[in-house]
C-alpha cells in the first residue's frame, strides 16, 4: 500500500473538494492510502508542525495548491517524495482582483520554484500551469479537474419551453460576467422569455443583464445543473485565465450541456468548437452562439450529447483518479528501482 499525505488549504474551497476530496473514498482499489491534513486557518501553524513530524511516516507528501518557504519544503522532501498539485495561475496575482495582470512577488515566485523543483511528481490543471512547471521540472504531468459523472437522466432536461442560460461560480469571478454584460443584455432583450441563472451566494452589481439566484449548496448544484440548458464561461486573455481549468464548463458537460466560452486556455480543450458548443472572442460572437443554441433545440440537444461524451472520455472522476494513481504508482516503483541500485 502506497501511502500519502495531503496537505491542503480548505475543505470548503472547490480546489479540495474536486482536486482532493471526492478521490479519498476510492484510493484503497489503487493500493493507495491518504489521509489529509488542513494548513490554513487558526490553527495552520501547529497543523504544519505536526505535518512535519509525521510525514516521514508517508511514502509521499500531496501539497495541494499551497506554497510553502523553500526551508519547509528541503525539510519535507528529506521525509518523503513530494507531489505539488495546482489548478491555477498562482504565479500572477489574481485578475479579477486588481483588474490588471500583475505577476506575484519575488519571494512567493522563488517559493513556487522551490517547490517545483524538489517535487518528484507535479499534477497540473491545464496546459498553461504545466509549461509553467516545466521550466523546474520534468515530471510535470496535465491532470484536469475532474467532476463525477452523474446518471444519464439528470443530464437530459429539455422542457421545450423556458430556455435557461446558466453560470456557476464564487462571487470573486462574478467579475467576468461584467465583461459581456452587454452581449448578453442584448441576447436577453432579442429573446425576453429566455431565463439567466446564477449559482452563487449572490448576483453581480451594476450590470444590465437581469440574473435570478440560486444560492449554492451540493445538492442545489445537482438539481440546477440538471435544470439549465445553456452554460457559460466568459474569461479574459490573461495570463491568470490561461492558467484556469475550465472547470466550470466540465461541470456543465457532465450534465450534458451546450457550452460557449471565451477562447481562452483549457476552454479550447473542453470545448470542440461546432460540435458541444462554441469558443467566441468578441461580443458578436456571444451573441450569435447563444442565439443559435437558443432557436435551435435540436442543436442543444446534439450539442449536449457530445459534451457529455467528451466529459466522460476526459473529465470523469474514476477515469482521471485512475491516471493519477497509475503515475503515482509508476513513480514509486521507479523510486524503489533507484534505492535498490544505489
Amino acid at each position: 500500500m502506497i501511502t500519502v499525505l495531503c496537505l491542503h488549504l480548505a475543505p470548503h474551497r472547490p480546489s479540495y473538494r474536486y482536486r482532493i476530496g471526492q478521490f479519498l473514498p476510492h484510493w484503497q482499489q489503487h493500493g493507495i492510502h491518504v489521509d489529509s491534513i488542513c494548513v490554513s486557518g487558526k490553527n495552520s501553524l501547529s497543523n504544519v508542525m505536526s505535518a512535519l513530524s509525521v510525514c516521514s511516516n508517508y511514502d509521499y507528501v500531496w501539497i495541494q495548491r499551497k506554497v510553502f518557504p523553500p526551508l519547509f519544503i528541503w525539510l519535507l522532501s528529506r521525509r518523503a517524495r513530494l507531489i505539488f498539485d495546482f489548478d491555477d495561475a498562482i504565479y500572477v496575482k489574481q485578475v479579477m482582483l486588481t483588474g490588471k495582470q500583475l505577476p506575484e512577488s519575488r519571494m512567493k515566485l522563488d517559493w513556487i520554484a522551490s517547490t517545483l523543483k524538489r517535487s518528484s511528481l507535479i499534477f497540473a490543471g491545464s496546459e498553461a500551469l504545466k509549461s509553467y512547471a516545466e521550466q523546474y521540472n520534468r515530471t510535470v504531468h496535465l491532470v484536469p479537474t475532474a467532476f463525477s459523472t452523474p446518471p444519464l437522466a439528470t443530464g437530459n432536461h429539455h422542457n421545450g419551453k423556458t430556455v435557461t442560460i446558466g453560470w456557476i461560480g464564487i462571487p470573486s469571478n462574478l467579475y467576468f460576467l461584467k465583461i459581456i454584460d452587454h452581449a448578453l443584455r442584448s441576447v436577453q432583450e432579442q429573446h425576453p422569455g429566455v431565463r439567466f441563472s446564477i449559482m452563487s451566494k449572490r448576483v453581480p452589481e451594476d450590470v444590465k443583464t437581469e440574473w435570478e439566484l440560486s444560492e449554492w449548496s451540493s445538492e442545489n448544484e445537482k438539481q440546477w445543473l440538471a435544470a439549465i440548458d445553456i452554460g457559460i464561461m466568459p474569461l479574459t486573455d490573461d495570463e491568470w485565465c490561461r492558467g484556469k481549468c475550465a472547470f466550470k464548463l466540465i461541470q456543465y458537460m457532465a450534465y450534458g450541456k451546450p457550452v460557449v466560452a471565451s477562447d481562452v486556455g483549457a476552454n479550447k480543450a473542453a470545448i470542440a468548437h461546432g460540435v458541444n458548443g462554441f469558443l467566441v472572442k468578441t461580443d458578436d460572437g456571444w451573441i450569435e452562439a447563444l442565439d443559435r443554441l437558443i432557436l435551435d433545440k435540436e442543436l442543444r440537444m446534439n450539442m449536449g450529447a457530445a459534451s457529455r461524451t467528451l466529459h466522460v472520455e476526459q473529465y470523469d472522476r474514476e477515469r482521471v483518479q485512475q491516471n493519477i494513481a497509475g503515475l503515482i504508482t509508476d513513480d514509486y516503483r521507479r523510486g524503489a528501482v533507484e534505492g535498490s541500485t544505489e
